[in-house]
């Protein structure tokens, strides 16, 4: 929330004419640098929803749903209800114009944005923008897909998350080869998405995720200390380079160390995404209204936009996140067949275990050698590791298991019988005495 009105902030000197808000000797650009925090937030965040749930399809429609629904509503609002009320073509002429329909349409596509609509916002300092804030949408589209291709190829994985460091170290060096060529935004757009730009915030992304996979310490001490240096380096190239590094650690070290005595409900700042988008418009409607000074342009817009980024998040962010269940519930498990009776195995036909040999019982050490049995009294049975057949009608007994008494006496368990049957503690002098009923193994 802080980053999208400070975005509101960094816009309001343009759209009312006054030229740039921020010295262009400053190194760091507040709203350049804000951006840059957003990309490398959004990596963090993004690449713990893969780390929780990673599921391919889950994943990318709970993309879908974060990224479209606002954007949409923002784009049509202003095609059908802001842009007829202030158009300057009449109303007929309006919605015949290829242009109102194509900027619902283009914008949907989001990779092919369109800024402007017939007759809105021509006479305005910065003319033919209806949102200018759009723009880093594509990239966010962009970062999400090559993102999810890591994913798929395993990078969330310990021994593939060499492949997000390539990835970085080869956005670096395009940033910085497109940094050193000549001319603003010199390598061209793809569609409606500048290149340069593109390249520079795709950096800021890939550190935030490279944060996330590798579980970076994050430390209030370093973030600070990084951005002292960043200021001290002054506005040249080196400190173009240091300053993704430096502004997208700070902003995710500043999100986790975040004071809890500062922390809000979350429907006070859920709605960050809607003021964002919603921002820009606010602003041209005040401009074409007659505010020509930046500061009060600040105070009218910034409240403007939080009502209705939190209005956004109440009546179109969470209803629209909330059908993320329909993808998460599992899928229903598909019933077998009930089998063929003829194929049930019946007890006949099943194998009869082999039993195991009669453990014979351990023997006291006082106790004497039993005497031979003999042939009177062998017991009448199957041999050992027999057993008669199922048909012969003999019971199957298990073999004789000596009593916890027997085994106690024996000295075989030491401990004394608990519940109720356990036997109440003698007096010292009885143990002098002796027990005649146990072995005195002492």
């Amino acid at each position: 929330m802080i980053g999208a009105l400070l975005v509101i902030y960094g816009h309001s000197s343009p759209l009312v004419g006054s030229g740039e808000l921020f010295p262009p000797e400053w190194p760091v650009q507040p709203d350049e640098g804000v951006l840059m925090g957003f990309f490398a937030l959004s990596g963090f965040q993004i690449t713990e929803s893969w780390m929780r749930d990673p599921h391919a399809l889950r994943f990318a429609a709970k993309r879908v749903l974060r990224l479209w629904p606002p954007m949409l509503t923002v784009s049509v609002g202003m095609a059908l209800i802001v842009g007829p009320m202030i158009t300057t073509l009449p109303l007929g002429e309006y919605f015949r114009a290829h242009e109102t329909w194509g900027y619902i349409v283009n914008n949907a596509g989001l990779l092919t944005l369109r800024h402007d609509l017939p007759g809105v916002f021509e006479d305005n300092p910065w003319p033919d923008a209806v949102n200018g804030s759009l723009w880093t949408l594509p990239m966010e589209l962009l970062a999400y897909g090559g993102l999810f291709a890591l994913l798929l190829l395993g990078t969330a994985k310990k021994d593939f998350r060499w492949l997000t460091v390539l990835a970085l170290i080869g956005l670096i060096a395009w940033d910085r080869h497109l940094e050193q060529t000549p001319g603003a935004e010199s390598a061209g757009s793809l569609l409606s998405v500048p290149v340069e730009s593109l390249v520079a915030f795709l950096v800021a992304f890939a550190l935030g995720v490279l944060l996330n996979l590798y579980r970076i310490p994050l430390s209030p001490l370093a973030a600070g200390a990084g951005l002292v240096v960043l200021v001290v380096m002054g506005n040249n190239i080196t400190a173009s380079a240091f300053m993704a590094f430096a502004v997208s650690y700070a902003v995710i070290v500043a999100g986790h160390f975040w004071p809890s005595r500062l922390t809000v409900p979350g429907v006070w700042v859920n709605g960050s995404y809607g003021v964002y988008v919603w921002g820009f418009p606010v602003q041209q409607l005040l401009a074409m209204a007659g505010i020509g000074d930046q500061w009060l342009m600040l105070l009218c817009a910034a409240p403007i936009a939080y009502v209705l980024g939190t209005l956004s998040w109440k009546y179109v962010e969470d209803p629209t996140m909330r059908l993320r269940h329909l993808f998460d519930t599992a899928p229903a498990k598909k019933r077998e067949p009930d089998p063929d009776p003829e194929d049930v195995p019946t007890e006949k036909s099943l194998p009869l275990p082999e039993p195991a040999a009669p453990r014979a019982p351990e023997r006291p050490r006082h106790a004497s050698p039993r005497p031979p049995v003999s042939g009177a009294q062998r017991p009448v049975g199957p041999p050992p590791g027999r057993a008669f057949p199922p048909d012969r009608g003999f019971p199957r007994r298990p073999p004789p298991e000596e009593s916890p008494l027997s085994r106690r006496l024996s000295g075989e368990i030491d401990e004394p019988p608990q519940g109720r049957h356990a036997r109440r503690p003698m007096p010292p002098e009885a143990g002098r005495r002796g027990d005649p009923n146990r072995l005195d193994r002492r």
